[in-house]
């Protein structure tokens, strides 16, 4: 009979009773999470989270951090360094452009479970999901319930219960982050880090100033994680790396008598864990970050749009100057810090109007703001209001300076991607989720000032009901959790996202010139496309970004690098691209679409003639002709 009390104790009471919620709370979640899946997804439409993913398959394939997403500025930088020969510049390509730590992650991922990156294409009729990228999606959902536990436990450290379930439930009922766990990108990963990052500074603080006499082992290990874990973020997101100024800061100001060894360690971890990376790319491109550190001139009134990335700079000359290889005008050349100062101004005012309103994912984010400067009665509390306060200005600073056309939400590509969603939306939601946009990171921890603030006020209204307490909280998550719900009542996505990006489309292009009795294309031969990231993932294949021009970057990089096929999409033959076509000074590829649309004609000397829309009127792919196979 005691026996039976006791189980009963604790079936209601006891750890089985906390066993059960969470039980139940799991399914739930997993639930949502399904549910979510298969009616607000579709395949990956981000150039980064396929960037990602291919480099993630070559390095699962033993192929090393190499890439098949071949950008003409990256190649400059590594033929300008030596680093790639100008006769075989795509043997194993080394990438400079993307942080290795989520690629890396992937690749793990990919060891573990049976990718099928193949699709039956006699079956392309029926095809919905790509197999690998829902297996990612698993991996960024798994680390999205990681975050949820992340906030519950921070929240009951910092405040109490109510305030970490109010937390919690508000980041679960925030439609960003769950898109943000099936776009592909790290964001998971980065939210992750600096939770921990957060936690870490918290138990600092608490340690180094609780009157005890303390060995300072324990401190210093704790700095030196936190240096870590920021080296971690900067690895994952170059951005991220800004935040290691603000937990020097914090180190330096609250940590009292250990705040000299602190600051050390910190700095050590951050060096320990950057700099090995570093120093590879500063060997391949002579930049620290490799093609990323050149983003700060991406989007001035030099390099608009895309064009930075797609322009070939380094040219040696034929006849050398004083013994020394002429070179083109470098990046840095051609933009001038008054235009730097231009994109910094121009963004941060974007930034402060449209997206730090809603840096969150919805209105939510503007009581999380007001939160912050609550008077807290926790020294904590106020301490880590100051890093996050400071931790909001750098990286508020590293996405206006960092920013580039994939966070424009007027491109032709952001346009195209917005007419996929199928729930008639505007095309400003689809630039939000985007590796660029750092704010989303504070939103989780802001979460719980937002929180705590809602309860402070119900304190002032001297509720004393639990009922009407619980009620209050409930109708805070809902009305914050609305903007997702209706997303279900909204007409559904189709799961692919097309025109532009239909897997089996993209694995069958290498079998089009057979058609037309020309040789496939191979795996190791070259394509040029407006859509190389897609190119690159869906088609396992060695894809060139669309030079800026025609004449003369894609003659002189096709002399050197033979392209056996140009993939064009609707990007580029969309009706906006008239205006540039008219009132080009140079021979674009706009030009050349239209002279060929209009009167078949192609310029003298272009090295495939052969022409193919078998996809669809707006999709062309030019490849060598039958007759001039040798």
């Amino acid at each position: 009979m005691f026996r039976v009390q006791q189980i009963i104790h604790s079936l209601e009471e006891g750890k089985w009773a906390k066993r059960i919620r969470g039980l139940v709370l799991l399914l739930l979640i997993a639930s949502l999470g399904l549910v979510y899946n298969l009616n607000l997804t579709q395949n990956f439409t981000s150039p980064e989270a396929m960037d990602a993913a291919q480099l993630a398959r070559n390095i699962a394939e033993g192929r090393g951090y190499t890439t098949h997403f071949i950008r003409p500025l990256s190649v400059d930088l590594l033929r300008q360094h030596g680093s790639i020969s100008d006769e075989v510049p795509r043997a194993a390509l080394p990438d400079i452009t993307n942080p290795p730590l989520y690629p890396l992650l992937l690749a793990g991922w990919m060891k573990v479970l049976p990718f099928e990156f193949e699709i039956d294409l006699e079956k392309a009729n029926e095809f919905r999901r790509y197999q690998p990228e829902i297996l990612i999606w698993l991996l960024n959902q798994a680390l999205f319930f990681v975050v949820l536990i992340q906030i519950f436990r921070l929240g009951e450290k910092l405040f109490d219960p109510p305030v970490a379930w109010c937390a919690a439930l508000l980041f679960l009922g925030t439609e960003l982050y769950w898109k943000f766990s099936t776009s592909g990108l790290p964001m998971m990963l980065l939210l992750v880090l600096f939770l921990a990052l957060a936690k870490a500074l918290v138990r600092l603080e608490e340690r180094a100033n609780d009157g005890e006499s303390r060995g300072g082992g324990w401190i210093a290990g704790m700095a030196l994680w936190a240096g870590v874990l920021a080296g971690l973020g900067g690895l994952t997101r170059y951005g991220f790396a800004w935040v290691i100024l603000p937990v020097l800061v914090y180190l330096g100001c609250f940590l009292g008598r250990h705040r000299g060894r602190a600051l050390a360690l910190a700095l050590l971890g951050f060096l320990l864990v950057m700099t090995p990376w570093l120093v590879r790319n500063a060997q391949l491109s002579g930049n620290l970050f490799g093609a990323a550190g050149l983003a700060l001139y991406g989007e001035t009134h030099t390099f608009p749009g895309d064009s930075l990335e797609r322009m070939l700079f380094y040219e040696p000359s034929a006849a050398p100057v004083d013994g020394e290889v002429g070179l083109k005008v470098q990046v840095t050349d051609q933009v001038g810090l008054w235009d730097i100062g231009n994109k910094l101004k121009r963004n941060l005012r974007h930034l402060l109007v449209h997206e730090l309103p809603r840096f969150s994912g919805s209105w939510i984010a503007v009581a999380c703001l007001v939160g912050l400067v609550v008077p807290f009665r926790s020294r904590s509390l106020r301490r880590l209001r100051v890093f996050l306060l400071m931790t909001l200005a750098m990286l508020a600073l590293g996405q206006a300076l960092g920013r580039t056309h994939l966070s424009s939400p007027n491109g032709t590509l952001t346009e195209l991607l917005g007419r996929s969603l199928g729930q008639g939306a505007p095309v400003t939601p689809v630039s939000v989720v985007t590796g660029e946009n750092l704010l989303a990171i504070l939103g989780p921890v802001l979460f719980l000032f937002g929180a705590g603030l809602f309860f402070s006020l119900l304190d002032q209204w001297k509720v004393d009901l639990p009922e009407m307490r619980l009620a209050a909280s409930a109708g805070l998550v809902a009305a914050a959790s609305l903007p997702m719900a209706l997303s279900f009542l909204l007409p559904h996505p189709f799961p692919i996202a097309e025109p532009l990006y239909p897997p089996p489309q993209l694995q069958y292009l290498r079998h089009v010139p057979v058609e037309h009795g020309s040789p496939e294309i191979k795996q190791d031969d070259l394509v040029m496309s407006d859509l190389p990231w897609a190119v690159a993932w869906y088609g396992n294949q060695d894809c060139v970004w669309l030079t800026q021009t025609v004449q003369p970057d894609f003659y002189a990089f096709n002399n050197r690098w033979p392209v056996s096929a140009l993939y064009f999409t609707e990007a580029t033959t969309d009706h906006r691209y008239t205006a540039r076509a008219l009132n080009a000074n140079e021979l674009n590829w706009e030009r050349f679409m239209l002279a060929m649309q209009i009167k078949g004609d192609l310029p003298e000397g272009f090295p495939l003639k052969a022409v193919s829309n078998i996809f669809s009127p707006g999709q062309w792919l030019f490849f060598t002709a039958p007759e001039e196979q040798p």
